[in-house]
């Protein structure tokens, strides 16, 4: 008998599920379980195509802005070192969605269904620290496999990433490298504290055991990701850009600092996003005259403030480094 072609779980919700903001039981315990076993889970369906058809036309009509100049452009290189610059060589840019309220849909920015699997494995009222985007443009080279975590961190759950596929995605145009399994290594499989980067020798021992994955996901689907999960940037060959919304959630117990600034007229509806879906929002608010969300500073600072020198050490590397 062949052999079971590995997978993510993913989970397509029935058009009820996803109108009515509430998952099945059993939808709920496959979502938690899928994440407790390989870091990972897709929930397809999960916002109308409708919403994710505008969002996404909103978001391109931002990136080419970026592109021309307006705005701060945090590109990631595919050596993985962040620079704010123009991102016209091809790469990654973290693009900031459009924080105005006509845009600010509930059923993308508080999601209810990926809200309650992310609740029952944080904890209740799981708080957003980041929220930003992965915004592919056509490019020809790959990332390192690396974590996002840099630093002495839990070895349970304590952060995650929520995706929202504003297109379909898949190796065509630079659907990411996904390491199964890999999220409850610690920074021992770095060469050096700082590096995202997994040493290359345990990159090929884990393939050995269980190699990478590019699935294919559909427009509308939430991938629901450990934080501390391997995975690489690929390449997109294709003309067209590839935008993953990026929501960063925290377990409350574990105190990230980083915030996300909004502008103060913006304060009743985020409060209403909160109460949505049960969630927090780490929100900083600024004056209405000047604030551009083009212009929020990229920070990728995941770690605790219980613990501010996990970061030190990193910032220390960084400077030693030169970047």
């Amino acid at each position: 008998m062949p052999s079971k072609t590995d997978a993510p779980v993913v989970i397509r919700l029935s058009d009820e599920e996803r109108d009515s903001g509430s998952l099945t039981d059993h939808h709920l315990y496959d979502a938690v379980e899928a994440f407790f076993n390989d870091g990972f889970v897709v929930l397809e369906n999960a916002v109308h195509d409708d919403l994710i058809d505008k969002l996404n036309d909103r978001m391109l009509q931002d990136t080419q802005k970026l592109l021309a100049g307006h705005g701060l452009s945090h590109y990631a290189p595919l050596n993985n070192k962040v620079a704010e610059k123009g991102a016209a060589a091809g790469g990654n840019l973290s693009q900031v969605p459009p924080l105005e309220k006509e845009w600010l849909f509930p059923e993308v920015f508080a999601n209810k269904h990926a809200a309650q699997v992310i609740s029952y494995i944080l904890g209740p009222r799981p708080e957003v620290h980041f929220l930003r985007s992965n915004t592919l443009l056509k490019n020809d080279d790959r990332q390192r496999v690396h974590s996002d975590m840099r630093f002495e961190h839990p070895t349970h759950p304590f952060a995650i990433t929520q995706n929202v596929c504003l297109c379909d995605c898949g190796p065509e145009n630079g659907m990411t490298e996904l390491w199964l399994g890999t999220q409850n290594t610690g920074v021992e499989i770095r060469p050096q504290l700082g590096e995202p980067f997994i040493e290359e020798t345990v990159v090929e021992e884990r393939r050995k055991v269980r190699p990478p994955l590019y699935p294919r996901v559909k427009k509308g689907s939430i991938l629901v990701r450990d934080l501390r999960l391997w995975h690489a940037g690929m390449p997109n060959p294709s003309d067209q850009v590839r935008i993953l919304l990026t929501i960063n959630y925290y377990a409350g117990w574990f105190k990230n600092g980083a915030l996300v600034s909004f502008p103060e007229s913006l304060r009743p509806h985020v409060e209403e996003l909160e109460r949505y879906a049960n969630i927090k929002i780490a929100a900083n608010y600024e004056p209405d005259e000047g604030y551009d969300y083009l212009n929020s500073k990229f920070s990728n600072n995941f770690s605790s403030v219980l613990h501010p020198e996990a970061w030190e050490k990193i910032a220390h590397v960084k400077t030693a480094k030169g970047y």
